[in-house]
């Protein structure tokens, strides 16, 4: 299960209405508890530098690279568990694009859908061991 706080579910959903039509992209700072559970510490957003921002997303590697440089130098127990992005006028599912791009089968996939700039759904996935993505359930903390 992926846990956010309600802040952080508005944050994600003020990013995807911005950047529309593009698609938003950000990292899932946080900790994986017993059973499962991945419960969300922070969101860093990230600049889409895909060439069709449309289409696809590409987080900055410039912020994922600080990222990571400020989790090991201040050896925090959190880690990136995951990377959220919207989908324009889209379903809140992996693309055939997004199961093309997978590097780290251990990395959350959550997504936000949008229709006509306006969010729908956010729905949280992993790579499946052999091929596609697995559903997860997402839990909004207050």
């Amino acid at each position: 299960m992926l846990s956010l706080r309600r802040a952080q579910l508005d944050q994600l959903n003020a990013l995807a209405e911005v950047a529309f039509p593009r698609e938003a992209c950000a990292l899932l700072i946080g900790r994986e508890h017993g059973d499962g559970l991945l419960a969300v510490a922070e969101v860093v957003a990230a600049d889409n530098v895909a060439a069709d921002g449309e289409r696809e997303f590409e987080l900055d590697p410039a912020v994922h690279i600080a990222v990571l440089r400020r989790l090991r130098e201040s050896n925090a127990v959190e880690r990136v568990i995951g990377h959220w992005h919207s989908h324009p006028n889209g379903r809140a599912e992996p693309s055939a694009m997004d199961a093309a791009m997978v590097h780290d089968p251990g990395l959350v996939w959550a997504i936000t859908s949008l229709l006509d700039g306006r969010v729908q759904e956010l729905r949280a996935f992993r790579p499946a061991l052999r091929n596609g993505f697995d559903a997860i359930p997402v839990e909004i903390l207050p």
